[in-house]
């Protein structure tokens, strides 16, 4: 700005202080003649610049290897296909954009996904019980000698069968909020790909997201919210909340 003659006030993370990295806006735009001395507005940010990054290829991956992918490129993906809503989906047979497509730092890539395919199991023979029991007949016929005919045998199939309750997980603590994408929240533990409900204690509300981010392990905290979803429990300025997480 020096070199072009022009002043420039900021607005943004960082800003009050001098401690902004990188300019995430301006106004007016880049190109645009302004006069001798001018002022620039520019929207500051703390995150420092990235470049731009390349898709990796992500069909054939399972869900576990394309969070991975995904991570480790700086990007981001939604998910569309059998599966997708729930989050039982297993592994990506589509992309949009195509691997090695050159895209912006944090861009959203399209993944086709598709459920896990079961193989037929054979039919498990039932467990049985047998009851037999033995009938006689008798046949009189005057004159002659009494005859015993045994019967037949009656078999009663008895089939048990014993259903295990599904396990529930959940863990209580604190919960806070930072700068990212809606839906999806930091965890210090659970695996990238979990879908957890969140509910504050103290209200009641209930929110879901899912885990694409690392926290810090060593913060008292069980899991960070995006800001739009905290907001949803509870006021922004409250900071933190005491909460119940369960997958």
């Amino acid at each position: 700005m020096s070199a072009k003659g022009l002043y420039f006030s900021t607005s943004g993370p960082g800003s009050s202080n001098g401690t902004w990295l990188t300019v995430a806006q301006q106004s007016p735009a880049p190109g645009v003649l302004i006069a001798w001395h001018g002022q620039a507005k520019l929207v500051t940010s703390m995150k420092p610049f990235v470049g731009p990054r390349r898709v990796p290829k992500l069909i054939g991956l399972s869900k576990a290897a394309v969070y991975k992918a995904m991570h480790s490129a700086g990007l981001f993906f939604d998910t569309t296909g059998p599966g997708a809503f729930s989050g039982a989906w297993t592994r990506a047979v589509g992309q949009n954009p195509a691997a090695g497509t050159v895209v912006k730092f944090e861009s959203v890539v399209l993944v086709h996904v598709a459920l896990p395919v079961v193989p037929k199991k054979p039919t498990p023979k039932p467990t049985t019980s047998t009851t037999t029991t033995s009938t006689t007949t008798t046949t009189t016929i005057p004159g002659e000698t009494t005859t015993t005919i045994p019967g037949e045998t009656t078999t009663v199939p008895v089939t048990t069968t014993t259903l295990k309750p599904a396990p529930k997980r959940y863990v209580i603590g604190v919960a806070t909020w930072y700068s990212y994408v809606p839906g999806r929240c930091a965890s210090p533990t659970l695996p990238f790909g979990t879908h957890v409900r969140v509910q504050d204690i103290a209200t009641g509300k209930t929110i879901a997201c899912v885990v694409t981010d690392r926290e810090n392990a060593s913060y008292p905290r069980v899991i960070d919210l995006s800001m739009t979803q905290f907001a949803q429990l509870s006021p922004l300025a409250k900071g933190v909340i005491r909460v119940r997480v369960s997958w």
